[in-house]
């Protein structure tokens, strides 16, 4: 009876303790930065390792690793949000983005050596505000929803390859105006996802609560792309930058 009621004691000694350990908190270390002005505001980025490709709200742009730009492309009509880079074509997230709302959401599919339009998926049975970050895993597409509010919780809708519906995953956080950022990390198997403000997590595949692990940024977010297993791309709208950050635990 003794040995029960110390085990007991012990336990609950366990839980208050782990109750009382704070949640680990991510960063972002910052290994170097490239200056890329724009006249309209960095939105989304990608790489396919040789290239650097940045959308701001209407324009694509290419640059190579150190910062030259390459290639501008033409201005859209419609705002352009997360871009990825799958399989040598560029898929951009594309809406009419109104806070009232927008019949216009879509995924316009680019050529990234001309910039030519290829393909154009509507995506607005799941939308209806603004379609926001995009990413790719194991040949599915992941799209989120950006806001003008901070009311909504976070939304990513899963399409299979010919970007027919999938699922539509809910989180229960609450990113500063959505999501403008989404990127999977195949070395982890994790989302990373970024908030217009500066708020950032990881989640698991299945966007399970439990896995999330939050972070902070001393700067507001937009997109983000894998560069390689340690780097992540990260968009500095404010200081018309790319830094290329790693993401580290508080305290390390």
């Amino acid at each position: 009876m003794l040995f029960r009621l110390q085990f007991h004691t012990l336990f609950l000694s366990l839980v208050s303790l782990s109750a009382a350990q704070p949640a680990e908190q991510l960063r972002m270390k910052q290994i170097r930065s490239l200056s890329i002005p724009t006249d309209d505001g960095q939105q989304g980025i990608a790489t396919d390792g040789k290239y650097l490709y940045v959308q701001n709200t209407q324009q694509l742009f290419k640059y190579d690793l150190n910062g030259a730009l390459l290639k501008t492309g033409s201005r859209q009509k419609y705002h352009h949000g997360g871009i990825t880079w799958v399989a040598g074509r560029l898929y951009c997230a594309v809406s009419g983005c109104e806070p009232t709302g927008s019949p216009i959401q879509r995924v316009h599919v680019y050529d990234p050596r001309t910039f030519q339009l290829l393909q154009q998926h509507d995506v607005s049975t799941h939308f209806a505000i603004c379609a926001g970050g995009i990413a790719y895993r194991r040949n599915h597409f992941y799209l989120a929803a950006s806001y003008f509010d901070d009311d909504h919780p976070d939304t990513i809708v899963q399409f299979d390859a010919h970007f027919k519906h999938v699922k539509t995953h809910r989180v229960a956080f609450r990113s500063p105006f959505g999501i403008q950022g989404l990127e999977y990390l195949p070395d982890t198997d994790q989302f990373q996802i970024h908030s217009h403000g500066r708020d950032f997590y990881r989640i698991n595949p299945r966007f399970d609560l439990q896995s999330l692990v939050r972070g902070q940024a001393d700067f507001e977010l937009q997109d983000l792309a894998r560069f390689d297993k340690q780097t992540l791309l990260v968009n500095h709208r404010d200081a018309a930058k790319l830094l290329f950050v790693r993401i580290v635990s508080s305290g390390h």
